[in-house]
């Protein structure tokens, strides 16, 4: 099985899945919706820092570029999206990364991916009204502060 199956796989197995550790909610609750109208797209990345030229954010609502996790340490990889980030959040575009040397956990659960560094690129404004909604109905209150910090505050700074 390549990357991308394995992606989708996870995504369908752990992503869509409601967690009881979460609430009962799904890490992202509009993971299956995107998904099933055909609205990520996954590609084999080649430079994480330009490769976000090529997508068009009209044709598809999640852009995930994948490369293989010796190709970026962690700590470049947090690099490269906080400087993508710097750039293309005034255009109204946010980039979030997964890198398994980047642990992420939600009230004990590891969101990483582990199988590649991931770029998650969508449109800032959609990405921050959806993530409204879902505050609105509880979803981040099985969150700690500092991961609600760090997965959603500074999206709106």
């Amino acid at each position: 099985m390549d990357i991308e199956q394995k992606l989708i796989e996870w995504i369908k197995d752990f992503v869509e899945q409601p967690n009881p550790k979460l609430g009962n909610w799904a890490p992202c609750p509009y993971a299956r919706a995107a998904r099933q109208n055909n609205q990520i797209e996954i590609v084999k990345g080649k430079n994480a820092l330009t490769d976000f030229e090529t997508i068009d954010l009209d044709s598809k609502e999640v852009w995930i570029f994948y490369y293989p996790v010796e190709q970026y340490t962690g700590s470049e990889f947090e690099q490269i999206t906080q400087e993508l980030n710097n750039t293309l959040m005034k255009q109204d575009i946010v980039v979030l990364e997964d890198h398994p040397d980047l642990l992420d956990t939600v009230n004990g659960v590891r969101m990483n991916f582990d199988q590649a560094s991931l770029l998650i690129i969508q449109k800032l404004s959609l990405l921050n009204k959806a993530s409204d909604k879902l505050k609105d109905k509880g979803y981040y209150d099985h969150w700690s502060e500092d991961e609600v910090d760090s997965v959603v505050t500074w999206r709106y700074k």
